[in-house]
């Protein structure tokens, strides 16, 4: 026989039967996020274009910041190239990439890859041949350019002399700069990027996000060890940002991911700000596991309700320096009406 509500208020109470409530729909709810992130995602199975897709981004991505240092490393990411290898030669990613601005671009990046080694005199054969190479560059078809290439190069006095500028041509000129001098910003100049940031809308103003800066060098280095996306640039890395929200802020189980919402409107405010007053910055993916934040927990204090959004290095950009050049999608490919 079922036992009915009135029976169970009786028993533990109004506000014991409540929380019990909240606690069941709270699982309902973080069961069907469990669902849908395990069927939609690339981490169990990768099984349509866009799934592909994704995959293909990563690894040409990753061939972009190879070629951002000055001595590229001859033959590196020799694993990207293969997974490459792998993706863009299936029919489906072929027929898809005139109409598609990043299978394309990864066709364009895969080979420069090749150009450059060949420039550089160096003997890739043993993993990208001269046939693969041609095969590239027949499929790309008209959109094949000797002049592509996969970094933009610019001199300090270039890159921010559209901040005083209209915002779409400010907004353009923003990107993400991994090469520092090892200078450290002067705090009121941090302090003024922070504050500007603070115009960030959140949901009923609740203004949950937080910033941490840390100037220890030792702390720095075992930040960006357990971050692990900027292998090859921590050198001169003196200052860093760490951006958080914090869950005390969120009052419905409807609001149980605002916080990522919250968090990503301030952190895209914080980069414009830091672009603005002239502070190099490149945001650092902070998308793991429950252990990786363990281990941070061990030598930076952050409130155990606070979750971080984003690790961003910052400092002052060297007098001429490499950004990737990271192909936006065109409109077409974003904007849909329903």
């Amino acid at each position: 026989m079922a036992i009915g509500k009135k029976a169970i208020i009786a028993v533990v109470g109004q506000d014991r039967f409540l929380r019990m409530a909240f606690v069941k729909n709270l699982a309902l709810n973080f069961y069907a996020d469990y669902v849908l992130f395990k069927k939609h995602s690339t981490v169990f199975k990768v099984d349509n274009i866009k799934k592909i897709e994704a995959k293909i981004i990563l690894d040409y991505h990753g061939l972009e910041k190879g070629m951002l240092f000055e001595q590229m490393k001859p033959a590196f990411a020799k694993e990207r190239i293969l997974r490459l290898h792998k993706y863009l030669n299936l029919e489906e990613v072929i027929r898809h990439a005139a109409q598609n601005s990043q299978l394309r671009v990864a066709y364009q990046v895969i080979c420069k890859y090749y150009e450059l080694h060949q420039q550089l005199q160096v003997d890739i054969t043993s993993f990208y041949t001269e046939e693969q190479y041609k095969k590239y560059q027949k499929i790309l078809g008209e959109a094949s350019s000797p002049n592509f290439n996969g970094v933009i190069e610019y001199n300090r006095e270039k890159f921010y002399g559209s901040n005083k500028s209209e915002f779409e041509v400010f907004a353009h000129s923003r990107k993400s700069i991994r090469d520092f001098t090892g200078e450290k910003i002067p705090k009121d100049v941090i302090d003024r990027a922070i504050e500007l940031a603070l115009t960030a809308p959140s949901v009923c103003n609740r203004q949950a996000s937080n910033v941490y800066l840390i100037e220890d060098k030792e702390k720095i280095d075992r930040v960006l060890e357990v971050q692990g996306g900027f292998k090859g640039y921590g050198k001169n890395v003196s200052q860093l940002l760490i951006l958080t929200n914090d869950r005390n802020f969120y009052y419905t189980i409807g609001e149980r991911n605002q916080l990522y919402v919250d968090g990503g409107i301030f952190l895209m405010n914080l980069l414009y700000s830091l672009h603005y007053y002239e502070i190099a910055n490149c945001p650092a993916n902070w998308g793991k596991e429950v252990t990786a934040e363990r281990k941070l927990s061990q030598f930076v204090t952050i409130p155990e309700s606070q979750k971080i959004i984003c690790i961003i290095p910052i400092g002052v950009s060297r007098e001429k320096f490499r950004v990737t050049l990271s192909e936006r999608r065109p409109l077409n490919e974003v904007l849909k009406t329903l």
